[in-house]
């Protein structure tokens, strides 16, 4: 009798249910179940990534004394103490983090279940649906790489368990597995570039991911910036249409801080929206950014930004805002102006810049004075003198002695009065906010920004790549007849922050107002290494974020464009319809005639064997037809005439020659007739 699909599946499950798993098959399938769900422990709740943890070491024990392998009333328990833990650590119970938790918690329960071949091809199928649920949280290229060596390992185990005999070389099957997925590369090359893109990442559809950070705050305190210098993770990437600014005009814009209360500072109110323009001095910079996930709506350009991305505004203070947070990647056009002058300034923007907080000191207020009395020597009396007092504002920092250090002194009371004379030892949000008080006691508009400042060119990929570490925080003073003008008070005090690319030696980490030693990047054999490997992985990095990741319905249009298969563009969502109800067509066909087609002789020999079944004996699996009369004739001999005469029959129309209709239509008469 010919046997189909049908077939196929009923023999795996029997099998399934009736074969227990060795030790050896229990802890391959657990190792390759770890490793797809290591990856989400960067981001899962201690609790749950604990009880996966205890879940897994008491399976492991249970492997060497089965007896500790808990009851169905013990593994109840343990699975409505599991699910409170979820629902005690979410808030918010309709969210993907939910559905990504309890995964991982129904990954660990069925592990204390793992006993025989069914729970083994359950445990399979859950293992690819964690892989895939990782992509939620990274899409980076090193964790596809590494989630591909999970698929071809949980696909090597489907294999190995779906043969009758083990063929005692693992590697092999390995080989297969992976031989299998590499033959599925150019149907997946071809739907990743022809199948209609969606606007958005399909992991990002109804999913608010507060993950990753720019860094940057709308607050600035003593130690904030200096805090975020330590992470080396990208911020930013540029790509440059032209020539790459040099890295002392490298000073990227982010979040523009315009009111203190002396300790901290803040973004204030909005301000009132109005015609922004600016006179641009030189050629505009073209270039492209590749902004990393925030959470927040600020987007960073080239100081001076001369255009705005699409969903987003510019204020009056030149700052990008985009319309939501930036939870996703996100690439954009920028164009920006590296000299300018930006004009008048309104009255209700100077009385900001001139705000004062309630913790001016008299020896603030004499020094900005000193400053003042020093422009008008420099200046021959005249009163327009707020650019030499600048100059003599630069001069203070850069001939007293002060350092630039992450490891400042704690601040208390008014930490601006404290660091100008008594501490003067501070990171770049500590001259900053400093030289804008200062400049304010002085009667100068000023504002503080904050942003970043430089970036390292990667030779590999072309690119410019702004880290956490180049997070910064200058000064803006305005000037009349020149507008808002860039002053960075820290470069007074160590040029070596702006001037070119550095290392920053934490060799001295945790000492309390030691200055930083800056160190040239290319210096010594194993940093050079380590910068070599640093660069090609962020290559590697940008290359998968701008061909695959980023690989858009704009993207898609041009590629079929450049093909001349521009006419399908509209109707791919027909051509994908088509098909789907194509394969849907062949599936169903290939299922009809693989289907499992019952001989009438067989199904007359079950029903009889089902009828004996009601009468008390049952059909052992292992037991043929003669074996089974004789023993209904030894617990039922005043059936013998009647069963002799229908397995006879039987036997010979299954096993013998004799096929013919007749001998049909009476074996089907007599099992009709059959009875107690």
């Amino acid at each position: 009798m010919p046997h189909g699909a049908g077939s196929f599946w009923k023999r795996m499950m029997i099998s399934a249910e009736e074969h227990r798993l060795t030790n050896q098959e229990s802890i391959i399938l657990i190792a390759v179940i770890c490793m797809a769900v290591v990856p989400h422990f960067t981001h899962t709740n201690i609790w749950i990534t604990l009880f996966f943890i205890a879940t897994l070491g008491y399976r492991m024990a249970a492997i060497l004394l089965p007896q500790l392998l808990p009851g169905k009333l013990l593994l109840f328990l343990i699975t409505i103490a599991a699910v409170g833990v979820v629902v005690v650590n979410h808030a918010q119970l309709v969210d993907w983090r939910v559905a990504v938790d309890l995964l991982i918690v129904m990954l660990g329960l069925k592990l204390l279940e793992l006993r025989k071949r069914r729970d083994l091809y359950i445990m399979l199928f859950l293992g690819y649906f964690t892989i895939a649920s990782n992509f939620l949280f990274n899409q980076g290229v090193l964790l596809a790489a590494y989630l591909f060596v999970v698929v071809v390992g949980l696909t090597a185990i489907l294999l190995e368990t779906s043969r009758s005999r083990s063929l005692q070389r693992p590697l092999k099957t390995v080989g297969l597995s992976l031989s299998l997925l590499l033959q599925a590369v150019p149907i997946m090359v071809a739907l990743f570039l022809f199948f209609p893109r969606l606007s958005a990442p399909l992991w990002s559809l109804g999913i608010d991911q507060q993950r990753g950070t720019t860094g940057l705050s709308d607050t600035v305190s003593p130690g904030s910036i200096s805090e975020l210098i330590r992470s080396r993770a990208v911020a930013f990437r540029v790509d440059f249409e032209g020539a790459v600014p040099a890295p002392e005009l490298r000073y990227w814009r982010g979040p523009v801080m315009w009111e203190s209360d002396g300790t901290s500072w803040t973004r204030g109110e909005p301000l009132l929206q109005r015609q922004m323009k600016y006179t641009a001095q030189g050629e505009p910079l073209d270039y492209s950014v590749t902004l990393e996930p925030s959470g927040s709506r600020w987007l960073l350009a080239l100081d001076l930004p001369d255009a705005t991305p699409p969903h987003a505004v510019m204020q009056p203070d030149f700052q990008l805002i985009a319309d939501k947070p930036v939870t996703q990647r996100l690439r954009y056009q920028m164009r920006s102006h590296l000299h300018y002058n930006t004009g008048d300034l309104p009255a209700s923007e100077r009385r900001r810049a001139l705000q004062l907080p309630a913790n001016i000191t008299s020896r603030m207020r004499e020094l900005a004075q000193r400053w003042e009395n020093e422009a008008q020597i420099q200046n021959h009396g005249r009163n327009e003198n707020h650019a030499a007092v600048v100059t003599g504002a630069l001069r203070f920092f850069r001939q007293q002695p002060f350092y630039y250090t992450l490891y400042p002194p704690l601040l208390f009371d008014n930490p601006v009065d404290e660091f100008l004379f008594e501490s003067r030892r501070g990171f770049c949000e500590h001259y900053a906010s400093s030289f804008v008080t200062m400049m304010r006691v002085a009667g100068i508009p000023a504002r503080l920004v904050t942003g970043y400042q430089g970036g390292e060119i990667n030779p590999l990929g072309g690119h410019l790549v702004v880290r956490q570490s180049d997070a910064h925080a200058w000064a803006e003073v305005w000037i009349s007849g020149a507008g808002w003008q860039r002053v960075d008070p820290t470069a007074a005090v160590a040029p070596e922050r702006v001037e070119r690319p550095f290392d920053i030696d934490f060799d001295d980490a945790g000492i309390v107002g030691s200055p930083i030693q800056f160190t040239l990047a290319q210096s010594g054999f194993l940093k050079r290494l380590a910068r070599q490997f640093r660069l090609g992985r962020d290559a590697v990095n940008a290359s998968w974020h701008r061909w695959v990741l980023g690989y858009s319905k704009q993207k898609q249009g041009r590629i079929m464009d450049q093909l001349g298969l521009g006419f399908a563009k509209g109707a791919a969502i027909a051509i994908v319809a088509s098909m789907l109800v194509l394969i849907f067509v062949i599936a169903a066909l290939l299922w009809y005639r693989g289907r499992e087609r019952v001989d009438p002789v067989q199904a007359d020999y079950l029903r009889f064997c089902s009828r004996m079944a009601r009468m008390g004996v049952v059909r052992l699996p292992y037991e043929g037809a003669d074996s089974y009369a004789q023993r209904i004739t030894e617990q039922r001999p005043d059936l013998k005439t009647a069963v002799d005469e229908i397995i006879r029959l039987y036997s010979s129309l299954r096993y013998g020659e004799a096929n013919d209709a007749h001998g049909k239509s009476e074996l089907h008469r007599l099992v009709r007739a059959f009875h107690a």
